[in-house]
């Protein structure tokens, strides 16, 4: 289960509802479990019982609060996840998480892969928790396959790297152009934020359509959706 992060696949799960974000799975360990829910992201502890049993608890989720039917998605796919008492990991690719009525079937991701591509940013962590972009600025990162990455932050161009090794990254301290901006108001307080924000972060999150990056505490510190 280790050896890969996991996209729910929808169409073979019992899930009762619309399941309109992308959610996913990692464990680290074999004793802990996290991902991305319909809303927020979340982390749990798991237990393993002989060769195919398991159960994970304690989960808990971000504070984060979306529209009704999302968060009605999130409680639904969280409430099977703690009912969940097997495992079958037969096919390397697919993950099947299965108890009585419950199926949460998951296909194998690839980090090093899906992070390739542009970025729209969408949240930024700042004193007052996460913020949405400053309006009339539209910043992107673009990530290549050879491990940089260039973010147009609204303002000046930051450039560094990035190393994934499972649901771990590295992303060194950006260096970037020196102009300073005055408007759009808050402009250069983002890029301050995006800098901290991309040399905080330990754990990536991601699916084909979202980025999510988290600290150290499993706070995030960076959302995206693909450009």
């Amino acid at each position: 289960m280790t050896a890969h992060d996991w996209l729910l696949d929808v169409a073979d799960s019992t899930l009762p509802g619309d399941v309109a974000n992308p959610v996913t799975l990692a464990f680290a360990g074999g004793t802990a479990a996290s991902g991305t829910a319909p809303c927020n992201t979340y982390r749990g502890t798991v237990v393993l019982e002989g060769d195919d049993g398991v159960r994970i608890e304690a989960i808990a989720t971000t504070l984060m609060s979306c529209e009704p039917a999302l968060m009605a998605a999130e409680r639904e796919y969280l409430d099977a996840l703690a009912q969940v008492r097997t495992a079958d990991t037969r096919d390397p690719d697919r993950l099947a998480l299965t108890s009585g009525g419950v199926r949460l079937s998951f296909t194998a991701i690839d980090a090093r892969e899906l992070i390739v591509g542009d970025w729209a940013l969408t949240g930024v962590r700042t004193g007052a928790g996460i913020q949405s972009m400053v309006e009339g600025t539209e910043p992107v990162a673009r990530v290549t396959a050879d491990a940089d990455v260039v973010v147009e932050t609204g303002c000046n161009t930051l450039r560094t790297t990035w190393e994934i090794d499972g649901r771990t990254i590295v992303v060194e301290q950006p260096a970037g152009t020196s102009m300073n901006c005055e408007e759009p108001a808050g402009v250069m307080d983002q890029e301050a934020a995006i800098a901290a924000a991309l040399t905080a972060a330990s754990t990536i999150a991601i699916t084909p359509a979202t980025l999510t990056l988290l600290d150290d505490a499993g706070d995030i510190v960076l959302t995206a959706q693909r450009a």
